[in-house]
C-alpha cells in the first residue's frame, strides 16, 4: 500500500514527536510548578535510615555505686553482697571480678544489669548474679565452680506484639518458642489441637531476646501461674569457660496453676 504525501508527512511528524517524549518524559508537562513524569521513573530513591538506638544510660561507679575495690578502668573487684533495686549499666575499659560467695541482685522483675567492659570478667566459686536480665560484654570470661547466673521467673513484660500467657482459667502452660501444655482432655479435638500459651518470637530463635511468659490459673479470683524465665545475652570476643550455671528457666505454679515459660539465653564467643 502507497501512502499519499501528506498522510506520510503527518506520520513522520507523529513518530518524531512520540521520539522526543520517550527520551525526555518531563517534556509531556510544561511549566516551573508542574509535576514532571520522571520524577517517578528516573530519581534515584533511598529507604530511610533506621533510627538510631537508644543512648546508653551512665555507668556507675566500683567504689561509690557498687561498693567494690577499685576502678572499672582499670580492675573493680566487688567482695560484698549487694541488692539493686533498679536497672544498673556498668562500664569500663577494665576487668570487673565478683568475689567467691558474693551475691549480685536485683529481684525486680525485668530489672537488668548490663556489664560492659573492654577487659575480662569473673563470676568467683559459688558466687550468684539473680536478675530479670543480665547482658554481659568482655574480652575474656570465666564462671567459676559453683556459680550461677540465674533469670528463673524474674521475666518482664512480654513482646508487644503477642503473649504467651494461657486465656481462660484451665492453669494451661506458657508458650514461647513453642506452645504452652494444657492438661485437660477435650474429646472433641485432636491432641495437638489442644495447648496452652501460644507460641512466639519466631523471628528471633537464632539470636533469642525475649522473656517467658506467665502460666495459666485455674480461678479468675487469683493469678496462680508461674512467671517466665528472664533473659541471658554474653557476647565474649576472647575465651568464655563455664564451670557454673546459666539459668532462664519459668516458674512453677504449683497446684494451681501453670507454668511460665522459659526465657532466652544467648552466647557467643570465640571459644567456649
Amino acid at each position: 500500500m502507497t501512502l499519499s504525501p501528506s498522510l506520510n508527512h503527518l506520520l513522520i511528524t507523529i513518530l518524531y514527536t512520540l521520539s522526543i517524549l520517550i527520551v525526555n518524559p518531563s517534556s509531556i508537562l510544561a511549566g516551573e510548578d508542574s509535576f514532571a513524569v520522571d520524577d517517578i521513573f528516573y530519581q534515584d530513591y533511598s529507604p530511610p535510615a533506621p533510627p538510631p538506638p537508644p543512648p546508653l544510660p551512665p555507668s556507675v561507679s566500683c567504689s561509690e555505686d557498687l561498693h567494690g575495690i577499685g576502678s572499672l578502668d582499670t580492675t573493680c573487684q566487688l567482695v560484698s553482697n549487694l541488692q539493686l533495686t533498679d536497672d544498673v549499666y556498668i562500664e569500663g575499659k577494665g576487668n570487673f571480678y565478683i568475689g567467691s560467695g558474693v551475691r549480685l541482685d536485683c529481684l525486680a522483675s525485668g530489672c537488668s544489669i548490663t556489664v560492659n567492659i573492654s577487659g575480662n570478667f569473673s563470676l568467683g566459686e559459688n558466687a550468684s548474679i539473680v536478675t530479670g536480665a543480665f547482658e554481659l560484654s568482655a574480652y575474656n570470661s570465666s564462671l567459676h565452680n559453683g556459680s550461677v547466673v540465674n533469670t528463673t521467673a524474674l521475666a518482664g513484660t512480654a513482646p508487644p506484639q503477642t503473649s504467651g500467657t494461657p486465656q481462660g482459667v484451665d492453669g494451661a502452660g506458657g508458650g514461647h518458642g513453642g506452645r504452652g501444655a494444657c492438661c485437660l482432655v477435650d474429646k472433641k479435638k485432636l491432641p495437638e489441637d489442644v495447648w496452652g500459651g501460644d507460641a512466639y518470637s519466631w523471628s528471633s530463635l537464632q539470636k533469642p531476646v525475649s522473656f517467658g511468659s506467665k502460666g495459666g490459673t485455674t480461678t479468675k479470683e487469683e493469678d496462680y501461674g508461674g512467671h517466665g524465665g528472664g533473659r541471658v545475652k554474653m557476647e565474649i570476643a576472647g575465651f568464655l569457660v563455664v564451670d557454673g550455671s546459666i539459668l532462664a528457666d519459668g516458674g512453677h505454679g504449683g497446684s494451681k496453676g501453670g507454668g511460665g515459660s522459659g526465657g532466652s539465653i544467648y552466647i557467643k564467643a570465640y571459644k567456649m
